[in-house]
């Protein structure tokens, strides 16, 4: 059975991150990681990068002093997983626990009897500036059942609990998209559940049109549905009462007596959105534009009747999810007027060497003595604002490239797929 144990990476009594630095430093060590073969994460390659990036997220929301980063182990017992099933655990549990939320870095260590791995991630969201704020059982509601899901992907034991029961897990970002009014996957695939017992005769009709949808349907001791574009699944028992397989039959049988489910998105929430976008809204939007935005609108209202067969359903459920970034994005992409895809690439560029020149400045300022940096302070401090935002702005532009270099390798092979059918 794997634990999770989790303790916080604090100041140093004379100020400064050598604590941050010294953990980073320790658990990418490549006499434990057999030279460096069994590590991975988003915010570097060597400790010094991994640091760097994690001090440059906190100087950049002025956040550098408190906690400085978490640490989480997760623990095999001897003879338990193999380096590569340990690796492949932790990474799923970083992506799904921290995703691009948090600078991270994580590292297999194989120099003992019990196979483990160290994770160790910044204590500010690089997305929002807040720092990660850990409360009293997160450890047994939210990050100790994730662990449990992704060993039992992996076919290794889950944690024996000493309660009865199975417990509900949540990731930290789904936890606090409910508490925001925002989508998630699990309410994603209940209202997709509701949506389609109104229209279902039977049980067998129900999966059907739930398959047509695009889900994968495993029906064995509990039914796992499989939303499109997503590599997990929810058990119907995580999906909360009414979701069962015999609850669907009934509720099938009686919708006469169905009550409306609650909405992807609060409509308090999709107007402040709406009241966001629409100021920099015109009629002439190139056809990037409008596709990009068209995906935001139908991934706020996906579920309507008019439209739930007429769009890219794996496209906008994953969007669904992320649906912050999405308005993060379509807002970007019309205030500063990127009509393409080479729009964002060359903006790309141009971010790049602003970035630099901006870098070289601070440095040149860093180096002034002390009487003459006086007559430099508001410079600096206009320099140390125009970084944060060419910062945010990179982020920004690197997730909307990301998400489309994911888009065409998926086309490709969707064209692959389409040329080449299974006989």
């Amino acid at each position: 059975m794997a634990i999770t144990k989790l303790n916080y990476i604090g100041t140093p009594k004379g100020g400064g991150a050598a604590h941050l630095k010294n953990a980073i430093v320790y658990i990418m060590n490549p006499d434990k990681t057999e030279n460096d073969v069994w590590i991975g994460g988003n915010a570097g390659n060597t400790p010094k990068e991994v640091f760097q990036v994690m001090m440059d997220t906190k100087q950049e929301w002025r956040k550098e002093g408190g906690r400085q980063g978490y640490h989480f182990v997760i623990s095999f017992p001897p003879g338990e997983a193999t380096a590569k099933q340990a690796y492949a655990v932790i990474q799923d549990f970083c992506e799904e626990y921290l995703g691009e939320n948090y600078d991270y870095v994580f590292a297999i260590h194989t120099d003992q009897a019990h196979m483990h791995g160290h994770i160790i991630f910044n204590s500010v969201n690089r997305m929002s500036g807040y720092k990660y704020r850990y409360e009293k059982r997160d450890w047994e509601k939210f990050i100790q059942p994730i662990t449990d899901r992704i060993c039992e992907r992996y076919g290794l034991p889950s944690l024996m609990y000493e309660k009865k029961g199975r417990r509900k897990g949540k990731s930290y970002a789904e936890h606090y998209a409910e508490k925001e009014g925002r989508p998630t996957e699990t309410k994603i695939i209940k209202a997709d559940i509701d949506y389609f017992i109104k229209r279902a005769a039977s049980w067998d009709d129900f999966v059907e049109q739930m398959q047509m949808c695009g889900y994968e349907i495993r029906q064995k001791k509990y039914v796992t549905y499989k939303a499109p574009g997503y590599g997990n699944g929810r058990r119907d028992y995580r999906l909360g009462p009414g979701y069962t397989k015999q609850d669907i039959i009934e509720r099938i049988a009686h919708k006469d007596r169905e009550i409306p489910g609650e909405p992807i998105l609060s409509p308090k929430l999709f107007r402040r959105y709406q009241t966001g976008l629409s100021q920099y809204l015109s009629t002439s939007l190139s056809p990037y534009q409008a596709k990009k935005l068209r995906i935001f609108y139908q991934a706020g209202r996906y579920l309507e009747e008019r439209n739930p067969f007429i769009m890219n359903r794996a496209e906008v459920r994953n969007h669904a999810i992320h649906i912050d970034q999405l308005y993060e994005e379509c807002r970007y992409m019309l205030k500063s007027g990127i009509k393409s895809s080479g729009d964002l690439q060359k903006r790309a560029a141009e971010i790049k060497k602003e970035e630099a020149v901006l870098r070289n400045r601070r440095r040149t300022l860093e180096s002034v003595d002390n009487e003459e940096l006086l007559e430099y302070n508001e410079e600096k401090k206009l320099l140390e604002e125009r970084l944060r935002a060419v910062r945010q702005e990179k982020r920004i532009v690197n997730r909307m490239l990301k998400e489309e270099q994911r888009k065409e390798k998926y086309e490709k092979k969707e064209k692959g797929v389409e040329q080449n059918p299974k006989r």
